[in-house]
């Protein structure tokens, strides 16, 4: 959880469910709520970023299948790349 030197108050409406929640979850955590909205709102940000730069990723890849297309003068030889290209970028996503 970050600490920062200025504060902003925010008002926002939850369902009595999450707000039962958030009451339990502070409790057990002894933690006050605004500590427990302020790391699930950095998880949410980290998440953010992380499907940013999937996106991206997803983004070239798309492009860079497109000039593959492009390239070649026969279907097949587009077909191979194109399968080698899939199989190196899956394992840089995975590896």
């Amino acid at each position: 959880m970050s600490e920062y030197a200025t504060t902003v108050e925010k008002c926002f409406r939850i369902s009595i469910d999450h707000a039962n929640n958030l009451k339990r979850l502070a409790q057990t955590k002894t933690l006050n709520e605004d500590q427990i909205i302020e790391k699930a709102l950095d998880i949410l940000f980290s998440l953010t970023d992380l499907l940013d730069t999937q996106a991206e990723r997803q983004g070239w890849s798309y492009l860079s299948e497109a000039s593959l297309k492009r390239i070649w003068d026969n279907d097949d030889d587009a077909a191979f790349d194109i399968r080698r290209f899939r199989q190196q970028t899956a394992c840089l996503t995975t590896c």
